[in-house]
């Protein structure tokens, strides 16, 4: 058998051969992995008090600012629907009552029957409602003072009142069937004071209305009986007039407020 003998020569080849074969597949094995590598580096490392997000179906169910977002809109757009379907819109309504007043000026004043109401309506949803509404009444008084005799006095209001109609779909039946609601309004009230002797005199005054009502379905979303009581708080240029104290009974001025009580009959479509 023949046998091989290596010289220096030949075995420093050899091993600068396997060196370099060495090197070039560790060359290729670190280019292969360096893509690897830098998507590992680019990951978010999980530290000790870091959390590590899960697929579990419950994170569908946890808060957050999109949900909550989707959630409202929700359930706005289906009060929506609600009161498409089954609420009112406009209507209409006339009606008669009576009309007090107190203090020194109901001391003078009387009568205030008949009292003609008509407003018009508008709901923004169940339990929001604008009246824009006319009110004229009738009073009258005898006195001596500045020779006026026998007065006539005409007091109407033009104004604007914002009604609030209570949820009551948890309470007795007959408060649900009464629809009590409460109101809050401004108005523009003119007096015309006429006496036989000295003419006629007119004024304008704003004033702040306060008042409560209930509201019976005749014919559901058709036809409604709203019986409704208000007081309202204005002041003329005689309220605090002392032209008065020669009058019988004297009157040191002429404040009070007004009282209206009307039952009207309510279309709405």
């Amino acid at each position: 058998m023949r046998e091989f003998i290596f010289t220096s020569d030949q075995k420093f080849n050899c091993r600068f051969y396997l060196l370099l074969a060495a090197f070039v597949l560790i060359a290729s094995t670190l280019t292969a992995l360096a893509p690897l590598s830098l998507a590992w580096a680019n990951e978010p490392s999980a530290g000790p008090h870091s959390v590590i997000p899960t697929t579990d179906g419950d994170d569908d169910d946890m808060p957050n600012a999109f949900v909550e977002y989707g959630e409202f809109n929700l359930n706005d757009e289906e009060a929506d629907t609600q009161f498409f379907q089954h609420g009112r819109f406009f209507g209409v309504s006339i009606g008669l009552g009576l009309e007090a007043v107190s203090g020194n000026r109901g001391l003078l004043w009387a009568g205030g029957f008949p009292l003609f109401d008509f407003k018009l309506h508008y709901w923004f949803d169940f339990n929001t409602a604008l009246d824009l509404n006319y009110i004229t009444a009738t009073h009258n008084f005898v006195t001596t003072v500045q020779r006026l005799g026998a007065t006539t006095v005409n007091l109407g209001r033009i104004g604007a009142d914002i009604k609030y109609y209570f949820d009551t779909k948890n309470l007795s039946a007959p408060i649900s069937f009464a629809n009590p609601y409460v109101l809050i309004g401004v108005g523009n009230f003119t007096k015309t004071e006429v006496s036989y002797q000295e003419g006629s005199t007119d004024e304008s005054a704003v004033g702040l209305s306060l008042g409560a009502g209930l509201e019976f379905a005749m014919k559901p979303r058709k036809m409604y009986f709203e019986l409704e009581g208000k007081v309202s708080f204005v002041n003329f240029e005689d309220t605090y007039s002392t032209d008065y104290k020669s009058h019988v009974p004297p009157l040191d001025d002429l404040t009070g407020h007004f009282f209206t009580l009307t039952g009207s009959v309510l279309f709405t479509w």
